[in-house]
């Protein structure tokens, strides 16, 4: 049974600091910092008010408060990139979670998508049916990001045209080709920078992102200039797997220097529905 919401004093001057703050994730510490540095037995503080359900623990040292109006059973809902903001530093929401914010992506992403120079352990959150996935780039990939407001919290999140390179390098973490071909479908009509996306993908150093731009933007017709011809250029000899997460399988495309093992029928399946 849920323990009743009560509070002694000291939880209250807790949980009363940490929200005068503006703390919607907090750590251990900021929960130490809140109470003047005085209360040693902090833990134990803050393992009370998760068992009360004013707190959500998130991970080690990472609590989620919990407002009034979640009531006794402790229910509430805040956007999952406000919770990942706080969860590692530095950080951007990238992958199919940006895809999915721009309205590039079909799909609702079941795990947030993370981009950090750090190693970090993905979170999974079973109270809030959510999974943190932590992608780890080099600082020389880690770049080409904006902050956007969510629930009036600031949150840094990839560009569009980041964002669609990044699926171009990674489309294992996109839902695959088949997806990054709609996704390029509709950058074609929302941004449509073709400048800046072969900028990132200039400065993101994987010429395979311009083999499977240029493929997809010439098996879909969208309008990208003179744009197609530049990319050729920039291409690699070897070949390269059209989708990194299917064998190497189907006919080779000599212009773009690639194993077409996803058909033209599938990519371009999603048109005819």
């Amino acid at each position: 049974m849920t323990k009743e919401r009560t509070l002694g004093p000291t939880e209250t001057r807790l949980l009363n600091h940490l929200a005068a703050d503006g703390h919607v994730v907090f750590s251990t510490d900021q929960a130490r910092a809140a109470l003047g540095d005085t209360e040693k037995n902090i833990n134990k503080l803050l393992y009370r008010l998760t068992g009360k359900r004013w707190l959500l623990r998130l991970e080690k040292g990472k609590y989620l408060l919990l407002p009034l109006e979640a009531g006794t059973e402790g229910m509430y809902s805040i956007h999952e990139f406000v919770i990942a903001s706080h969860l590692v530093q530095p950080y951007a929401i990238a992958y199919a979670s940006a895809l999915s914010y721009y309205d590039l992506f079909d799909l609702l992403p079941q795990t947030v998508f993370v981009a950090t120079t750090r190693r970090k352990d993905d979170v999974t959150v079973d109270e809030l049916g959510l999974r943190f996935r932590f992608v780890t780039l080099t600082p020389g990939k880690f770049f080409g990001f904006r902050s956007v407001t969510v629930e009036e919290h600031p949150v840094q999140i990839t560009t569009p045209s980041k964002t669609v390179v990044d699926g171009l390098d990674r489309p294992d973490l996109c839902g695959g080709i088949v997806e990054m071909t709609k996704a390029i479908c509709r950058y074609a009509e929302e941004h449509a920078n073709w400048e800046q996306v072969t900028a990132d993908a200039q400065r993101l150093g994987n010429r395979t992102v311009f083999k499977r731009l240029g493929y997809l933007a010439e098996l879909t017709g969208v309008e990208v200039g003179d744009w197609l011809g530049r990319w050729r250029h920039k291409i690699s000899a070897g070949e390269t797997l059209l989708d990194p997460r299917y064998g190497r399988q189907g006919a080779h495309h000599s212009g773009w220097n690639l194993r077409l093992n996803v058909s033209e029928g599938q990519l371009l399946e999603w048109r005819r529905h």
